[in-house]
């Protein structure tokens, strides 16, 4: 059988496009590397832009809502902001990705399971994904398969992306430490250098982890040195004491960034697999949703078309959209890191500050938006800092 499309991989952009292509009638057939529910480490942060940005009611699968945010430094809470609206809920990957694959199959996607891509090949007529279940044949092709994207290294995509290193764990914790943690995520800017650590509650449990967001220097040295900061980090909160951990995983994250190429004639990338996570926090949940509406958009409009398929509008669309706000990611979080206590305090201090950074969380405020409020107020918010004034 030829199908319309192949989409590599049923993490959330996966899923989301699956879904959307099958409800508009194409073919698809969603091939993923795990049988689902797979683990997936992740602190499980759904902002409220991502949220809006679903094409379907996925709340069943929120675990807790993110009413607000601890800003910490070493271990030493600075700030607590109640937030009106959320942040956005927090949720167990496990359970929210098995869900999103769940209504792409209810559209009409066919799901196989234990079926990684290997390898993909492409033909005048047709494009061919190779798995060791044997070859699958499309008009068209997307690689949602993660950072490690197979589909882009075999269409000769994104060569040499910049990756940054996270080291995550469930965590079993008293119920007074759950109480004690609520409804808010701690971001700790003094976890480890160019990076932060997080404490991302759930109902019966606590994400945490630590997250260097910078371009990796050999990566098993990283990840011996993430593991100690991430044993630092646990000593330098009394709620973690004594608690029991689930699961261990290292993964790289995207630093996305740079005007660039996400698409061959009869294939493109989306999510993680596009690069597609800020280089701030190394968000990328709400990036990989909105790569799957844009990618469905332009596939859909390829099917449609008569002759050989262009794909094309896809790359140029997804840097207008998404690419170039990664841009001021980057500039913002060299700010961040380049004086983690001087800028920690500085956002503690500044409700100004803090309306921008919140903002760009729940997504009122674009990356841009933030980084030039910051930048415009650099001055007078650091002087407020160092003088110890609110």
């Amino acid at each position: 059988m030829v199908y319309d499309v192949i989409v590599a991989g049923a993490g959330p952009a996966g899923a989301i496009l699956a879904h959307t292509l099958a409800s508009r009638g194409a073919r698809v057939l969603l091939l993923e590397r795990a049988v689902l529910p797979r683990a997936k480490p992740c602190g499980g942060g759904l902002p409220l832009k991502a949220v809006h940005s679903l094409p379907f009611d996925a709340s069943t699968a929120f675990d807790l809502p993110a009413q607000g945010g601890i800003l910490a430094y070493r271990g030493q809470p600075l700030l607590k902001a109640t937030l009106d609206p959320p942040m956005g809920w927090f949720v167990v990957r496990e359970r929210f990705d098995h869900l999103l694959a769940q209504r792409a199959v209810e559209a009409g996607a066919r799901l196989q399971e234990s079926t990684p891509v290997s390898a993909v090949e492409e033909t005048p007529e047709a494009i061919v994904a190779h798995t060791p279940r044997g070859p699958f044949v499309a008009r068209l092709l997307a690689g949602a398969d993660g950072v490690n994207s197979r589909v882009a290294r075999s269409l000769g995509l994104l060569a040499g992306r910049e990756t940054g290193l996270a080291l995550a764990a469930d965590v079993r914790v008293s119920a007074q430490a759950l109480e004690a943690q609520g409804g808010y995520a701690t971001f700790d800017f003094g976890a480890v250098p160019h990076g932060y650590g997080w404490i991302f509650p759930k109902r019966d449990h606590l994400s945490i982890g630590v997250f260097r967001a910078a371009p990796e220097v050999g990566r098993s040295r990283n990840g011996v040195l993430l593991r100690q900061h991430l044993e630092a980090f646990v000593r330098s909160y009394p709620t973690l004491h004594g608690s029991t951990w689930l699961a261990l995983r290292g993964h790289r994250i995207p630093l996305g960034g740079g005007h660039t190429r996400l698409h061959t004639r009869r294939a493109l990338l989306v999510g993680d697999a596009a690069n597609l996570a800020d280089a701030w926090l190394g968000e990328g949940l709400a990036y990989a949703i909105r790569s799957a509406m844009i990618a469905a958009e332009v596939v859909l409009a390829a099917l449609e078309s008569a002759g050989q398929p262009d794909l094309s509008a896809y790359s140029e669309r997804i840097w207008q959209g998404i690419g170039r706000q990664f841009g001021y990611a980057r500039r913002f979080a060299r700010l961040v890191y380049r004086a983690p206590r001087l800028g920690s305090l500085a956002l503690s201090r500044s409700p100004r500050m803090q309306e921008a950074v919140f903002g760009a969380l729940r997504g009122d405020v674009t990356l841009e938006e933030l980084y030039r409020r910051v930048l415009r107020q650099a001055p007078r918010i650091m002087l407020q800092a160092l003088n110890g004034r609110p």
